[in-house]
């Protein structure tokens, strides 16, 4: 058995598997957002959890429509009637109309409503894009908060008593700025630099501080950091 599906990610494989019958091939990134009216990123993070929960599997790496719905995917989705299901079956319905999963609640959004200057003025702009609070904040999928207390990521605009969402799924990479456990179990935020020689270089945000070096095996990393949330 698979890892539960959030509702997001169902509403992502529920269109996925629209999209492909529609289609007869597997929708691209920029289909799928197009579709759910998000960005082609925002959907790339979801695929790739889909993939690693085992609900979708990809057949062709480095294809635009080299992804599938696996046996897994199938059986977790609801049925979706297709008008050529509806022509061969014994109880057709009138056509234009399909059988579709149960609808979800909407999720609550927030108008991006164009850019504004913080450094020379500009034309303002009005140009509203509902935007949904959870690819802002998502929640699940191994995403949580910590508040930040120290300044040693100042320079990385991450302030005392701000705090930090955090991906504890994602692999971190060079630069990344991580939650990362030292020895004794003491928990810190910095930069995460690793070296040819498996050490690695925890880098603080802040020129008064000075970069920890950790010997190979002695760290571990609890997540990465992808947001930052300050309250005024």
């Amino acid at each position: 058995m698979g890892r539960p599906i959030t509702r997001r990610q169902l509403e992502v494989l529920t269109s996925f598997q629209r999209l492909q019958l529609e289609q007869g091939l597997a929708p691209t990134l920029e289909e799928l957002g197009q579709s759910l009216g998000v960005n082609r990123v925002t959907v790339y993070g979801h695929i790739q959890s889909l993939a690693q929960k085992g609900y979708l599997e990809n057949l062709f790496p480095g294809a635009s429509r080299g992804l599938d719905i696996t046996e897994l995917g199938h059986q977790t989705l609801p049925k979706i009637q297709t008008e050529i299901s509806m022509v061969h079956s014994e109880n057709a319905i009138p056509e234009g109309t399909m059988e579709v999963s149960p609808a979800f609640t909407p999720e609550p959004t927030l108008p991006l409503l164009g850019k504004i200057a913080a450094g020379h003025p500009m034309e303002a702009l009005e140009n509203p894009i509902e935007i949904p609070l959870r690819d802002l904040l998502p929640s699940g999928d191994g995403f949580y908060l910590l508040e930040v207390a120290g300044d040693s990521m100042i320079d990385a605009q991450i302030a005392s008593g701000d705090m930090v969402l955090v991906d504890k799924e994602r692999q971190p990479t060079s630069q990344d700025i991580v939650v990362a456990i030292l020895e004794d179990d003491v928990a810190t935020l910095k930069r995460y630099v690793p070296n040819p020689d498996g050490s690695t270089y925890l880098v603080p945000a802040n020129q008064a501080l000075q970069p920890i070096h950790i010997p190979k095996g002695c760290l571990e990393i609890r997540g990465v950091v992808t947001g930052v949330v300050r309250q005024y």
